[in-house]
């Protein structure tokens, strides 16, 4: 598996991990972000590239900071 891939794999399980443990539905969270539901699922799943815009407005909306979408030691 390549670099980026596994960074996108890691980030979309952190990612997943903050939002249900926040009680979130992933359309719940889309909403919040003005965004589908299903680029949510994407990105959770390892299958999207995301912006720094987008990681940014994913973070406010968990209210969390940026950097601990990227602390993959959960």
């Amino acid at each position: 598996m390549k670099y980026n891939e596994e960074l996108e794999k890691r980030f979309g399980a952190k990612l997943a991990y903050i939002r249900k443990s926040k009680k979130l539905s992933q359309i719940k969270l889309a909403e919040l972000v003005d965004m589908n539901f299903n680029y949510i699922g994407q990105i959770e799943r390892g299958e999207a590239n995301v912006t720094i815009k987008t990681i940014k407005k994913l973070a406010d909306a968990l209210e969390v900071d940026v950097i601990k979408l990227f602390d993959f030691s959960f």
